[in-house]
């Protein structure tokens, strides 16, 4: 999966959690302040998102994601070694 096809993902679970309708999400978009979430939102978006991709994020990685593009890089690492783990 690339980013492009991991951000329409997200997108479309951020618009399951919270029921709004959003533009194409851009990397820069503030999680908070660009699409308003608040910590219920990310909790519950982060659930979908593990459990569509079948990975566990850590907490402390969620507290240094402050936009659009730092929740892909985090996925991508998950998945990429979810991927790893799978291949040994």
């Amino acid at each position: 999966m690339n980013r492009q096809q991991l951000s329409a993902t997200v997108l479309e679970l951020l618009e399951k959690e919270t029921g709004e309708s959003y533009p194409a999400l851009e990397d820069s978009t503030s999680l908070r302040d660009g699409l308003n979430l608040d910590s219920l939102d990310m909790a519950g978006l982060v659930l979908h998102i593990e459990s569509r991709f079948g990975i566990q994020v850590e907490t402390e990685l969620l507290e240094k994601v402050t936009t659009v593009g730092d929740l892909l890089n985090v996925l991508e690492q998950k998945i990429a070694a979810k991927a790893a783990k799978k291949a040994a």
